[in-house]
């Protein structure tokens, strides 16, 4: 039994040692996760520029027309909410597409440094050579 003690906290220890270690399987999840954000915002502000110009055009045709009947309210109306859709876009759009874009670069800086200290040896600086 007391055998078994000391080896119950040799595998306790190497247990937590290997879990609080970075993985870069990790740094990739977050990588992945902080692309699909940026793309999303990315997405969502040109969707949002389209749709403000196009509501943009519809509502200038309305008062622009060469007839000399009065504008149609209900299309400028629908011309406003089109712009708005497309402001409402934007405003989701742009901040996503930031803070993915700054959370990607934090964590490739991160990686980068995790990988540096994996070339720390016991006496001082490593070298690693890669072929």
């Amino acid at each position: 039994m007391k055998r078994f003690i000391p080896l119950l906290f040799l595998v306790i220890f190497s247990l937590q040692v290997n879990a609080q270690s970075k993985s870069t399987l990790i740094y990739g999840d977050a990588l992945i996760k902080d692309r699909r954000m940026e793309k999303i915002g990315t997405a969502l502000t040109v969707a949002g520029g389209i749709t403000l110009f196009t509501g943009n055009i519809l509502y200038w045709k309305t008062y622009n027309h060469n007839g000399n009947n009065k504008p149609d309210k209900n299309m400028a109306t629908n011309a406003g909410y089109i712009m708005i859709a497309g402001v409402g876009m934007m405003a989701v759009g742009i901040p996503l597409w930031a803070i993915g874009k700054s959370r990607e670069r934090h964590i490739r800086i991160e990686a980068e440094l995790v990988r540096f200290k994996g070339l720390v040896s016991a006496n001082g600086l490593g070298l690693k050579i890669r072929f």
